[in-house]
């Protein structure tokens, strides 16, 4: 008790310039104290404040994450929380014996390296461009919890509660985006004007790969209360619904492309034909009625305008729009690599704190807003130098290796959840990385934490399917020694390999 009230005592005393400041600090202070003396408390705490944070953001997008003013959002409030809920909890021990623990440490140490010394000069931009690795410590805190918890399976089936609701906000949200943007509340109004709710095209794309996979491989039968077979069809009406933000894009079109191209692979018997037959639907009522859908940008819902995103992807579209911001990207990407790769920069890039835009010479904003090209691998580049993207690569790398070998050894046994739980995530994952190559999103809270706590997610799930493993392999030691030693060894043994 003393520590929290030392700690509660610093805080305060650093924030009594603000008033609201201050009232924060005392409530953290409060905060402290209440996990430490309730059983189990930051644990519930943690968890159910870190599932309200990704709601926030999959319903709300950048506007929630503007929230409530800086430099304290939401997201740092409860990484906060999860970081003290640790100390009450005891999962430390769990965290330590993470399989990708070595790989996160050494890239967060290769991050701090990268920041440190440029905090003096950047201050609180070089810890805002930092979160790119600095948010991994949710993927840790995630996975320490549901491994103490054991709630792989309570999660997939909050997920398939969560499914129909998500869809419903996303596809309501951005048309009342769309259609009432100037009377929306700013909440900032920088070089481009932030309003709540706003929601980006990559951002729902992501989570529409995320539910739509969910969907085809019938994970949302576990749920507690899963639709019935009517019901599939109004989820995927509002999914399609959703789909009108991100079609405009080339990068959210290509990260679901790329998610449901990973199941169509892997998995070909899935539940395909209701996502299939309604887009067919959609788009043939879209191409023989020649209507075009407009959501308040230059570009226009339609086939037209769906066909030249799809050739941008691969060469050229004919849309000089498309071309012109296609240029801009490879431009600047070739200089980050002549700079790094083949530069001064090799070995610890340019930093956290600089703004890459202006040093660069790409800044395309009248308020120097933008920071990092549209490109998050990239910025790991661009800002860590070549070992930080070799270690971003090789934690990534692992990461799906170990997803999709989870996958094949859990279909051979015959653990067919398992193998759909493990398939789901390396699709969600996928479609992350993919946006990320094409946005400034991994960079970002909204998508930033959604990221790492799918990866701490998935850790969790390898984990848990190690130790069931394990747990098979000593079964399996004593039915064989019972085995030979029962006068009916005649009769198979019945269980089933892991």
């Amino acid at each position: 008790m003393a520590l929290v009230a030392v700690l509660s005592t610093i805080v305060a005393f650093a924030l009594a310039r603000s008033p609201l400041l201050l009232l924060g600090a005392t409530s953290m202070g409060l905060l402290i104290s209440s996990l430490l003396l309730i059983p189990n408390g930051g644990q519930k705490l943690f968890l159910t404040s870190l599932g309200s944070l990704l709601t926030g953001y999959a319903f709300f997008g950048k506007g929630f994450a503007y929230l409530p003013a800086a430099p304290i959002f939401f997201g740092e409030i409860v990484l906060f929380i999860g970081l003290v809920a640790v100390l009450s909890s005891g999962i430390i021990l769990p965290i330590l014996q993470l399989r990708f623990l070595l790989l996160i440490t050494a890239f967060g140490v290769w991050g701090v390296l990268c920041t440190v010394p440029f905090v003096s000069r950047y201050g609180l931009f070089a810890l805002r461009d930092a979160v790119v690795w600095g948010y991994a410590l949710f993927a840790l805190l995630v996975a320490g919890f549901l491994l103490k918890s054991d709630g792989i399976s309570a999660v997939v089936r909050a997920y398939g509660r969560w499914v129909p609701w998500c869809l419903f906000s996303m596809a309501v949200v951005f048309g009342l985006q769309t259609l009432a943007f100037d009377w929306l509340p700013v909440v900032s109004s920088g070089d481009s004007k932030i309003t709540f709710p706003y929601l980006k095209g990559g951002d729902i794309a992501v989570h529409l790969a995320g539910a739509g996979c969910f969907i085809v491989l019938r994970l949302h039968r576990d749920a507690a209360k899963g639709p019935k077979h009517g019901r599939e069809w109004i989820w995927w009406v509002f999914w399609f619904a959703a789909l009108i933000a991100p079609v405009t894009g080339r990068g959210g079109l290509l990260a679901i492309l790329a998610a449901f191209l990973l199941l169509l692979v892997l998995k070909p018997t899935a539940q395909w034909g209701k996502p299939a037959l309604a887009g067919v639907v959609l788009a043939t009522a879209l191409a023989f009625t020649g209507a075009e859908i407009d959501v308040g940008s230059p570009r226009k819902i339609s086939i037209n305008q769906i066909a030249q995103n799809a050739r941008s992807l691969l060469g050229a579209s004919g849309d000089s729009r498309l071309e012109g911001t296609r240029a801009w990207r490879l431009a600047w990407w070739r200089k980050i690599v002549d700079y790094t790769l083949f530069g001064e920069h090799f070995w610890t890039g340019k930093g956290f704190g600089v703004n890459l835009a202006d040093d660069d010479g790409f800044q395309g904003s009248l308020g120097h807003s933008l920071r990092s090209p549209h490109n998050g691998h990239l910025t790991i580049l661009a800002r860590m130098g070549v070992p930080g993207l070799a270690l971003w690569l090789l934690l990534q790398g692992g990461f799906a290796f170990g997803l999709l070998r989870a996958h094949f050894r859990a279909k051979r046994a015959r653990r067919e959840w398992w193998a759909r739980v493990n398939l789901w995530i390396l699709a969600y994952w996928t479609a992350f990385m993919v946006n990320g190559m094409f946005d400034v999103f991994l960079e970002g809270p909204q998508g930033g934490i959604w990221f790492w706590c799918l990866f701490g997610f998935g850790i969790a799930a390898l984990e848990i399917q190690k130790r069931e493993r394990r747990a098979w392999a000593i079964e399996q030691r004593g039915a064989s020694l019972s085995y030979l030693e029962s006068p009916f060894r005649s009769q198979p043994l019945s269980a089933t390999r892991w």
